[in-house]
């Protein structure tokens, strides 16, 4: 079904990697809202990066997007980790969002995602 690329309401599952390939991909599943521009909503995914906290983590998505480009902020609850900056593109005719992250100043760590409804 084709939608119009800056919807990307509903439900998303995917895996994003570590750039330096020293951990495994990490599965999470996405809610998203998006209206007038603006993106929001949650994720959940398993903890690789929290060694205190087994499990999973769960965090709020806030950002925007524009035609196929979106742009977020992903923010852990119930930690003091600073928020991880994504950007993405939407293709397959809004099937999938494809992107990367970036977290960590000065000693950045980066990756890659991939999700699809």
């Amino acid at each position: 079904m084709k939608r119009h690329l800056s919807e990307v309401c509903g439900v998303w599952t995917g895996r994003f990697e570590y750039e330096d390939g020293t951990r495994e991909s990490v599965p999470f599943s996405a809610w998203l809202r998006s209206e007038a521009g603006r993106v929001s909503g949650s994720m959940l995914e398993q903890n690789s990066m929290i060694k205190e906290n087994e499990g999973e983590l769960d965090s709020s998505l806030r950002g925007h997007v524009h035609d196929t480009e979106m742009v977020f902020l992903k923010s852990y609850h119930g930690t003091d980790e600073e928020p991880i900056y994504c950007e993405g593109k939407i293709v397959d005719d809004g099937a999938r969002i494809t992107g990367r992250w970036y977290y960590g100043w000065p000693d950045e760590q980066s990756g890659s995602f991939e999700n699809a409804t």
